[in-house]
């Protein structure tokens, strides 16, 4: 199957487990606890450093990348954060055919953007009419996704080009030889990894080195995390491969440095998801089970921990939050909540933040968290 069956399963789960949560939320409820990192909660963003909470004006969605990639990235000097946006031009009932809502194949039937909040004077604009997905170095450049096409039409698959600016307002760069499919990972030092989105959905991990310089560093793939240093990613390969199994590349090369046969180690992990996140050398990766700790030693990858949501849970996007918890998002039969997780103990609790927050056009209230993925995260690269 597909290389996003992790991501489409999960997200179904998310999906049906909130819109359920929808129609029982009790306003008079007293608030819930706030989640321990930045997240957005429909329209809202909680978190930010001095900041009880910043309204957006739209809700961070990302209908074509799933959790490929984050919602919102704060930038690195605090001022902005840009987030993904989603706009129907029509009604789509997933529930029915499009020959029986009347849809053909080219018909428009959204838009996405990626916005731009200005955090100092409280200003949101469209930064990307027809994009989605985006990483910010640590110098202020700035990668991004954009559509040959603004509109999402039925049918028709969606590509465009990456492009890179200097700065917020620089000029824009096309770094990608040919459109296509892509949807931007995060940076690793001067290089930006991007996926390509092939057909049934497989997906490529590739390595953009400058304007037309792209080269291929893992196919079937997804990216778990980026070193903190920015020189070695973790990619993970799924069992239409092999043995599910996590492999360290070298950036620069594509060098295989190390691999971990997932079989061998703890049979219950399953499949480990992309979009984790790396703290010195532990890697918190998503798991069908909850979050899986990998320690990254040198040329050697070792299972440190699993720590489990509810049975059956599965947590999308980990983020360490300083140097004893991991935070991921789950479902649950009341609704979609945060999952806050001890390094030492291994237990996991739950919180659910705003359960009354505005959803985007014909989406949850969504949860999620806003991070930036990029490595390093501080200094010119």
């Amino acid at each position: 199957m597909a290389r996003m069956t992790f991501l489409s399963c999960l997200l179904f789960a998310l999906v049906t487990s909130a819109c359920g949560a929808a129609k029982k939320e009790v306003a008079a409820q007293p608030p819930p606890p706030r989640p321990p990192a930045v997240y957005t909660v429909g329209r809202t963003l909680l978190g930010l450093p001095g900041q009880d909470r910043v309204e957006l004006s739209a809700a961070p969605v990302t209908p074509l990348a799933g959790w490929l990639t984050p919602v919102a990235v704060p930038s690195p000097d605090a001022r902005y954060v840009a987030y993904n946006a989603w706009r129907q031009l029509r009604e789509d009932d997933p529930a029915l055919s499009w020959e029986d809502q009347g849809i053909t194949a080219g018909d428009p039937l959204a838009r996405p953007s990626i916005r731009l909040h200005d955090l100092g004077t409280g200003s949101d604009r469209t930064y990307v009419d027809g994009g989605f997905s985006l990483a910010w170095r640590g110098d202020g450049a700035i990668a991004y996704f954009k559509g040959a096409e603004r509109e999402y039409r039925a049918g028709v698959r969606y590509v465009g080009d990456v492009f890179v600016r200097d700065s917020v307002d620089g000029q824009a760069r096309r770094w990608t030889p040919r459109a296509d499919r892509y949807v931007v990972a995060g940076w690793a030092g001067p290089t930006l990894l991007v996926y390509r989105v092939r057909a049934g959905e497989a997906l490529d991990v590739l390595a953009l080195d400058g304007p037309g310089k792209r080269r291929t560093l893992a196919s079937n793939a997804g990216l778990v995390a980026i070193s903190p240093d920015g020189t070695s990613a973790l990619v993970e390969h799924g069992p239409e491969t092999g043995p599910p199994q996590v492999v360290l590349l070298a950036v620069s090369n594509g060098a295989k440095l190390a691999s971990l046969d997932l079989t061998t180690v703890d049979p219950s992990v399953g499949v480990v998801g992309y979009s984790g996140d790396w703290q010195g050398d532990i890697v918190a990766a998503p798991s069908a089970s909850g979050i899986v700790l990998l320690r990254v030693a040198g040329r050697r990858i070792e299972l440190a921990r699993t720590m489990r949501a509810a049975a059956g849970q599965g947590v999308a996007e980990p983020r360490f939050v300083g140097a004893s918890s991991v935070t991921g998002w789950t479902s649950t039969s009341s609704g979609g909540a945060f999952v806050d997780c001890d390094r030492v103990t291994g237990r996991c609790a739950r919180a659910v933040p705003l359960p009354t927050a505005r959803g985007a056009e014909g989406f949850p209230a969504w949860r999620r968290p806003a991070y930036n993925p990029s490595r390093p995260q501080e200094g010119e690269q």
